[in-house]
């Protein structure tokens, strides 16, 4: 057993930060390729579509739109969670980046951990609850075609994506929203 002696630390060096007091809520993984690091440039692609954790932004849509931008990057011996849980900061700015940093040290080890923290934190009950009413009580626009109503009808399922209701009922309540000229 090899005890590591502490050097006496002055009250001076105790109030010092030093890169080891310096956490993040994500642990980064550990990688066995020589060359891991993602590119500057691959961080600023990350970065030009950042989630702020506005009412009006809607964080499944970040999430799908990370992922796309993720799997474009492909590194040797390199996980698609480790890629995902380095970038996932430069992804994200304002309260959202606020929101990661205020976590606590080593807190998500693993992207579904990140995922589900983020989703809970962003995607309130409140907001499920008018995503659900929204589907629940779709009615096609007047001078809507056909085509654009159920184009809007698929974007509202796919922001509501733990909606739940089977197929059958889904088409059930489309068709229940189209005007008398299209039935």
């Amino acid at each position: 057993m090899a005890d590591e002696q502490q050097q006496p630390r002055s009250l001076r060096e105790y109030g010092r930060l030093d890169a080891n007091g310096v956490l993040s809520s994500i642990v980064r993984p550990n990688v066995a390729a020589t060359h891991s690091e993602p590119r500057p440039h691959f961080i600023q692609f990350i970065s030009q579509d950042s989630y702020a954790g506005l009412a009006n932004e809607n964080p499944v849509d970040h999430l799908s739109r990370f992922l796309e931008k993720c799997d474009t990057m492909n590194l040797t011996n390199v996980s698609s969670d480790a890629i995902r849980l380095r970038l996932f900061p430069f992804s994200l700015r304002d309260d959202a980046k606020e929101w990661l940093n205020d976590n606590g040290a080593n807190k998500y080890t693993t992207w579904d951990s990140l995922t589900k923290a983020f989703l809970l934190k962003f995607f309130s009950q409140k907001k499920t609850s008018k995503l659900q009413n929204n589907i629940s009580t779709f009615r096609q626009n007047e001078d809507e075609s056909l085509h654009d109503a159920w184009k809007r009808f698929k974007r509202l399922q796919r922001q509501c994506p733990h909606y739940g209701l089977p197929d059958w009922l889904l088409i059930q309540t489309f068709y229940n929203g189209m005007t008398q000229e299209f039935l």
